[in-house]
């Protein structure tokens, strides 16, 4: 039988081959792929977006109402010949032309006009085939585009997507199958790697031998950043001649994409800008889908579905600056992993428990931060292996250590104070049978806040700097919900998720969410007036509040445990937070929060929304201030808003025109009042035939 004093060497000894062999059996990987994804928010490699050299020529919505779906070919061959005419270096087709149908004839023309064009084929392993994976099912271009192209690639695309519908890494060639083109035992070259050789005047064979041989290694894609592309500068003579109706269109992004994107529809009708005009002379220009419903999308760290022809052009990107990262070895991460479980041991042995606490976070801070660093070098290193295991030890060994000692109610009060607020601290010390997995349902109110703009703010902050900077903030804002009896959730990098009624019961619940969250944007302009030298000030808040029936209670398991809520009405407490983009607004709380809150704010009613994942529209508010407390200027200014809102709903629009007008002298850069004067002449103008007066929002 193990002694107490022995329990944490055998521990020690049993746990790093248990951490190993998890490692190695892929328990980390759904963890290590969110920590990928977060990295590149705050590592310096992933600041630049797309190699201006590289086009995106979007299939668009416009491009698919004018011409249909799938394009015909004929189209592709105008479009292809008005790339030649702008001097197009390299056209990459991301379509499939493995069927015979009407046009193909002049495609195939217009391919052997360009001369530098690259065309589709696909080639999977067969399931039953050859044991040493050259037998493969091959899709091939029809054989007059095959025969007039410049170069074949194959998407490739399977053999990097993950379990999460993610694609983080890259080869230029796929050795379980031998190339159907080029032959002679050489692997499939992917669509990247003959559009490299297209663009850079080298063979696919070079290209080979230098990113491939045998096993050609697999890379991690250092994704760019999206930007947003303009359809037309307003200063371009293109954009001048235009129709009235078409500059209002054409003056807004087309896509955020790390690429400048093109429009099909604006290359055969010749409204290119001088600007589009001039990076098209020597480019690579890749033709892709972006039409809503008809492309293949994948996530990246920076959107929720970027198109499958991105991808392509972030790998050619990557080769063409070498930036690309390479992943750390798998024996590397092992030793990491044995010297993590070996860690807590050393900590708790030979140190006071409290000391030991703060060595091993600041060993799980360095390497984050490390990890991070290594990025910048072009190495991807995770820590989560490493970290979770050291973290995972840590707890054991120290429970284990207060344990044996007698100090039960002195470890739930260290431990559980730092991730709840005190009065589930308390009940947990006095009544540790209430710490039960499972959950109890119960109408509640739960509020999300995130910083506005707040990647544009990291970006131009150190890491410690950064850490400086969210310390003070979070703390500021989490007193206020505290002090309004408040349950602080978690925290996620920027966002606090908080609610009320839950674990002490409060019928105020939903009032005091919506003042807490008034009282947190008073704390953000007294924070922004006494600024640390070096700390950029927040430009504002977004708050989302809903509430409704949810589930809460405790999850995990009896050694970790998490007091959360969870349920429908959460996610829309979150959605409503992001909605503030479009309204430009603050706060926004739903109808049920307002009916709970009503006798204690002053609001405005900002419209119905169907926000992302939900089919229903619901009505939306936005808080003002404290029941009695608007200051002068808004007590002039709320009754001409109604007014505005209540014309604008009845489709009488000059008349919402004129109120909005008269509320935009009053309140001027008030977001939402902007948003509805807009809407407002814009409707007069021309109004709506089927807009059933609710804003479909998009984005999450």
């Amino acid at each position: 039988m193990i002694s107490g004093k022995n329990f944490p060497k055998y521990f020690t000894a049993a746990y790093g081959a248990a951490a190993c062999f998890a490692y190695l059996a892929g328990a980390f990987t759904s963890v290590e792929q969110i920590w990928h994804d977060r990295a590149f928010e705050f590592s310096a490699r992933s600041g630049r977006t797309g190699d201006a050299r590289l086009i995106l020529v979007a299939v668009d919505d416009e491009t698919v109402q004018k011409h249909g779906f799938p394009l015909p070919r004929k189209v592709h061959a105008l479009a292809l010949d008005a790339l030649r005419e702008h001097g197009v270096k390299t056209v990459v087709f991301d379509v499939l032309f493995f069927e015979k149908r009407e046009g193909d004839a002049e495609l195939a023309a217009a391919t052997k006009r360009h001369g530098g064009v690259v065309h589709l084929f696909t080639a999977e392993p067969e399931m039953d085939g050859n044991p040493n994976g050259t037998t493969a099912k091959v899709s091939m271009a029809i054989p007059a585009l095959a025969a007039a192209a410049q170069n074949l690639g194959s998407p490739i695309i399977t053999h990097h997507l993950e379990n999460d519908g993610h694609i983080r890494t890259f080869s230029l060639f796929n050795a379980d199958v031998e190339d159907p083109v080029r032959g002679g035992g050489q692997p499939t070259a992917s669509l990247a790697a003959v559009s490299l050789a297209s663009l850079l005047g080298k063979t696919v064979s070079e290209l080979n031998s230098e990113f491939g041989g045998p096993r050609p290694p697999d890379f991690v894609l250092n994704y760019r950043r999206p930007t947003e592309w303009l359809r037309h500068e307003k200063d371009d003579e293109a954009w001048l001649a235009a129709p009235p109706e078409l500059r209002a269109k054409s003056a807004v992004k087309i896509i955020d994409s790390p690429y400048r994107t093109i429009s099909m529809l604006d290359l055969l009708a010749g409204r290119l800008s001088a600007a589009q005009r001039k990076s098209l002379k020597g480019a690579l220009a890749m033709i892709g889908s972006t039409t809503t419903g008809y492309y293949d999308h994948y996530p990246t760290p920076f959107t929720s579905h970027a198109p499958g022809a991105e991808y392509h052009l972030n790998v050619v990107d990557n080769i063409l600056n070498g930036d690309f990262l390479r992943a750390t070895s798998v024996l590397t991460v092992l030793l990491l992993v044995l010297f993590a479980a070996l860690l807590p041991y050393v900590f708790t042995s030979f140190l006071p428990t409290a000391t030991g606490a703060i060595a091993a976070a600041a060993t799980l801070i360095a390497a984050a931060f490390g990890s991070i660093s290594l990025m910048s070098s072009g190495l991807m290193l995770y820590p989560v292996a490493p970290g979770l295991t050291l973290l995972a030890g840590f707890l054991v060994l120290t429970v284990h250590r207060v344990l044996t000692e007698g100090a039960k109610r002195q470890l739930i009060q260290a431990k559980f104070g730092q991730f709840v607020s005190p009065e589930i601290v308390e009940e947990l010390a006095n009544n540790p049978e209430r710490a039960k997995l499972g959950a109890q349902k119960r109408e509640m109110t739960v509020f999300f806040l995130d910083i506005a703009h707040f990647t544009t703010i990291s970006e131009k902050m150190s890491a410690e700097g950064l850490i400086e900077f969210l310390n003070r903030y979070l703390s500021a804002l989490s007193l206020v919900i505290l002090d309004r009896r408040g349950t602080i959730d978690k925290y996620i990098g920027d966002c606090i998720m908080a609610f009320w009624n839950a674990p002490l019961e409060n019928s105020g619940h939903a009032r005091d969410a919506v003042l807490s969250a008034l009282e947190c944007l008073k704390v953000i302009a007294q924070l922004n007036m006494t600024l640390d030298p070096g700390l950029p000030e927040i430009p504002a808040i977004r708050i989302g509040i809903n509430t409704g029936h949810m589930a809460v209670g405790f999850t995990g398991t009896e050694r970790k445990l998490a007091y959360t809520v969870i349920g429908d009405e959460v996610n829309l407490a979150s959605r409503l937070e992001g909605a503030n983009k479009f309204f430009h607004s603050n706060i926004i709380i739903s109808s049920t929060t307002y009916e709970g809150s009503k006798d204690a704010i002053e609001v405005r009613y900002l419209g119905r929304a169907r926000v992302v994942g939900k089919a229903t529209p619901v009505p939306v508010y936005e808080p003002l201030s404290v029941k009695g407390g608007l200051d002068p200027q808004w007590a002039k200014a709320l009754p001409v808003w109604d007014k505005g809102v209540q014309a604008f709903y009845r489709k009488s629009y000059p008349e919402a025109l004129a109120a909005f007008e008269e509320f935009s002298k009053l309140m001027p850069k008030d977001g939402p009042g902007d948003l509805y004067l807009n809407l407002s002449r814009d409707y007069t103008a021309l109004p709506p035939d089927d807009w059933d007066q609710v804003f479909n929002l998009t984005a999450k």
